[in-house]
């Protein structure tokens, strides 16, 4: 299931050599396995974002391990130094192995 979610570079203005920061998000719940569904009282199976991987053009540039304990809808900040033109992917997978990739051009001035 594709889920929404968002990759974006928050500087407005960078060249070749500068690190900026990266910010993605992702829509998506996070059950940890001891929460009650209100409705039936079962208790709801474990559901989360479990690990974040971005790349640029295709090569590994940053990789993140989550767990449960991480709020509904995870956001990461992290720094990226330009080193040219191209587009920044990341990959949200979650405990189902379901994966969602949003990416991002990398347009340096």
């Amino acid at each position: 299931m594709e889920r929404r979610g968002v990759v974006k570079i928050t500087e407005k203005d960078y060249k070749v050599g500068d690190v900026v920061k990266v910010q993605a998000v992702i829509i998506h719940p996070m059950d940890t396995g001891y929460q009650k569904d209100q409705h039936s009282g079962q208790i709801k199976p474990k559901f989360y974002v479990q690990s974040i991987t971005a790349f640029f053009n295709d090569a590994k540039v940053a990789e993140f391990e989550v767990g449960v304990s991480a709020s509904a809808n995870p956001k990461i900040v992290f720094p990226y130094k330009v080193t040219g033109p191209g587009t920044l992917k990341v990959i949200f997978e979650n405990s189902e192995g379901e994966k969602t990739e949003k990416t991002t051009k990398v347009a340096p001035q």
